[in-house]
Parts: C-alpha cells; sequence; structure tokens
C-alpha cells in the first residue's frame, strides 16, 4: 500500500470511529433521558395515589376536617394518618424517591366556609429538576397536578394556574410536587362516602351499610339470603317455604283468629276470652289424655273401658 492510500485508510478509520463514538454518546444519553422519564412516571403514579387517598380521607371525614380548618388555618393530613386508617397500604413509603414527604393541607373555601379545598405539596429531601416537575405536573391523575419552583408559589401543569403556598398555610420548597385537590373534588369525594355501594371494597365495609331507612316505593326484594333483623311488620301474607321458628315468645294473633290447617280445613281460634274453639267444629283426637276441671257434653257421652 502505497503511503497516501495509507493516509486515508487512518483518516477514514478515525472518521467512523468518530462517528461511533457519537452515536455511542447520544445512545447513553438518550437511555438516560428514557430511564428518567420513566422514574418521573413512577413518582407521577405514586404522587397520584397519595393525593387519591387524601381526597378519599378528606371526603370520610368531611364534617371532623371542616371543624379543624378555617379559610387560613389548615388541617394536616399525613401519610400516617392516611396509612393508620387504611387509605394507603402499611407499605406505602413515608418519602419518594428524593426524600421529600408529601402532606396535605386543608382549609375551607374563602368564599364558602362550608366547603373545603386542599393543596397537596412535597417538603424535605432533594428538588426535582424543572423538567423533572412539569413531566410529573402533566402526568398525575388526582387533582390537578403542579410543582413548586420557588419555594413560594405552586405552578399548574402547562402553567394553567399558581397559587401562593400561603393560601393553604402550606410549608414546601423549590424543586417540590404540588397537587391542587379543589372545592369540587373534595366536595365529590364526600359524596363518594354517601353513596352504597353494589360490591365488596376491601377494608371500607362502611361502603356497603345504610345509614338510614331505605323506602323500596312498593317494589320487591328479591333473591335475598338470610334477613337479619330486630322486627318484620307486613301488612299483607308471609309464606314460608319451612318452618316458623319462636326461640323465646308466642305465635300471637288477634280478631278472632288463631291457627289454620288450611289443607284439612281444621284449627284453633278463640272469638271470646272463654273457649277454645275448633274451627269447622272439626274433632280433637288424641291417643294420650285430656286433662281438665270437667266435663260436659251436650250430646251423647260414649267412653270405652268404662
Amino acid at each position: 500500500m502505497r503511503k497516501n492510500d495509507r493516509g486515508w485508510a487512518s483518516l477514514e478509520f478515525a472518521a467512523v470511529m468518530l462517528l461511533v463514538m457519537i452515536i455511542v454518546a447520544w445512545g447513553a444519553s438518550a437511555l438516560k433521558d428514557h430511564i428518567e422519564r420513566k422514574n418521573w412516571q413512577t413518582e407521577a403514579r405514586l404522587a397520584s395515589t397519595w393525593a387519591a387517598a387524601a381526597r378519599s380521607y378528606t371526603g370520610k371525614n368531611y364534617s371532623t376536617l371542616l371543624t379543624a380548618s378555617t379559610a387560613t388555618r389548615p388541617a394536616v393530613i399525613t401519610t400516617a394518618m392516611l396509612k393508620n386508617t387504611g387509605f394507603l397500604s402499611r407499605g406505602f413509603s413515608e418519602t419518594n424517591s428524593n426524600g421529600q414527604k408529601m402532606q396535605a393541607y386543608v382549609v375551607r373555601n374563602a368564599q364558602n366556609p362550608s366547603l373545603l379545598q386542599a393543596m397537596v405539596v412535597s417538603a424535605g429531601g432533594s428538588p426535582f429538576p424543572l423538567k423533572a416537575l412539569v413531566q410529573m405536573a402533566s402526568e398525575i391523575t388526582t387533582g390537578f397536578g403542579g410543582y413548586v419552583d420557588d419555594g413560594k408559589t405552586a405552578t399548574g401543569a402547562l402553567r394553567a394556574w399558581k397559587i401562593p403556598l400561603s393560601d393553604y398555610g402550606a410549608v414546601s420548597g423549590k424543586g417540590h410536587i404540588a397537587i391542587l385537590l379543589s372545592t369540587d373534588e373534595l366536595s365529590g369525594a364526600a359524596e363518594d362516602t354517601d353513596r352504597l355501594y353494589r360490591f365488596q371494597v376491601n377494608g371500607r365495609p362502611d361502603l356497603n351499610k345504610m345509614h338510614t331507612a331505605i323506602d323500596m316505593g312498593g317494589n320487591n326484594l328479591d333473591q335475598a339470603g338470610t334477613v337479619s333483623g330486630q322486627q318484620g311488620n307486613f301488612s299483607l301474607s308471609v309464606t314460608a317455604g319451612g318452618d316458623i321458628r319462636s326461640n323465646n315468645g308466642w305465635l300471637i294473633t288477634r280478631s278472632g283468629k288463631g291457627w289454620l290447617n288450611e289443607s284439612h280445613g281444621g284449627g284453633f281460634y278463640m272469638s271470646d276470652n272463654d273457649w277454645i274453639r275448633s274451627v269447622n267444629n272439626k274433632g280433637i283426637y288424641t291417643g294420650g289424655q285430656l286433662k281438665g276441671g270437667s266435663v260436659r257434653s251436650d250430646s251423647d257421652l260414649s267412653a270405652g273401658g268404662v
């Protein structure tokens, strides 16, 4: 190979290696960015889960939080409170990946003090970069996602809203997460706790419990299993496919009624204060004894073995 050719070959090799190094560096950077975005997506989901738990807690304890807060003095909800009441699982971390702790600051609506609103913010730990906050704010699914970039103001995704943290008595710092739970959001949570759920909700038996009388409007209650209660009042017939039992009471009838065997047209009843009568004048038969103070016959008397 001539000297000039060797020079060109070396130059081409160097160019190829430079190109490979550029591609590798770009790939490594792209991979790092991808991993970061995935991590921030996970952080957004965790923040959404925390905010959803705070929303449910507020709905369940709406009256208590109203009493505990004012328009300027918040009632504070912590992770420990949500875990102790079952709104977050016991294994839920107290902090996110940057060591920040979430808290919800619940205050009364200044225009309507009978309603609540809340700001969820993270505090402590190390700050997230702005690009992480912007992404997480847009991917938070509970309430209105946002972030704190100056330590004083919560800014919504796409800068859709800005609210001073002081409006909620909230404390945070630069590079932290913020989630707005509006009055409508928390009012909806309170209404959720008042609904009767058709299916079992693990850890929430209260969602399957009535707290007042239920009026069926004359409609049937079909396919019930065991019906348990204290009393039953019925204006028409009661039909049973099995026995009717009283553990410690009477079978009580009124108005000249008693017991009737429908198949044979016999039974017992009382129509005055003195006599127990046989329905349709049926005879009384027993292989045992009839015992009383005296025996009276208005017609013939027949006795065997006398």
